[in-house]
């Protein structure tokens, strides 16, 4: 039988799990998301070890934050394109567009190397 502390400790704790999962969906970095929560870094590493529900629920929302950031990064990347940002417009072709990767259908550096060879003797 759980006693009143031990109760109270554990809904803290639970009500603490749940805060940190819905920081990974927004930001999947440990540190970052343990700040923004108020919990401890150890305090995360210990629950990962103790509690194999909250490791896969951490592991899910982790996953489901980094594909957020993707999102929004490709949605940025994509504004940049329409302002005619050099940068962005030779980044997209470069990795999404094989007439303009430096990579074979392989995946092999395609690049040419040419070496210039000066003969200074006349």
């Amino acid at each position: 039988m759980e006693t009143k502390k031990e109760t109270t400790i554990l809904s803290r704790q639970a009500k603490e799990k749940s805060t940190l999962l819905e920081c990974f969906k927004r930001v999947p970095i440990i540190q970052v998301a343990c700040e923004k929560s108020s919990i401890a870094r150890a305090t995360y590493y210990r629950w990962l070890e103790d509690d194999p529900e909250f490791r896969s629920a951490a592991m899910e929302a982790i996953a489901e934050g980094e594909s957020f950031i993707s999102d929004k990064s490709e949605a940025q990347l994509i504004s940049l394109i329409g302002e005619k940002h050099f940068g962005a417009i030779k980044h997209w072709l470069g990795h999404r567009h094989p007439a303009y990767s430096a990579k074979d259908k392989d995946g092999r550096d395609s690049k040419v190397r040419i070496i210039l060879l000066h003969d200074t003797e006349d």
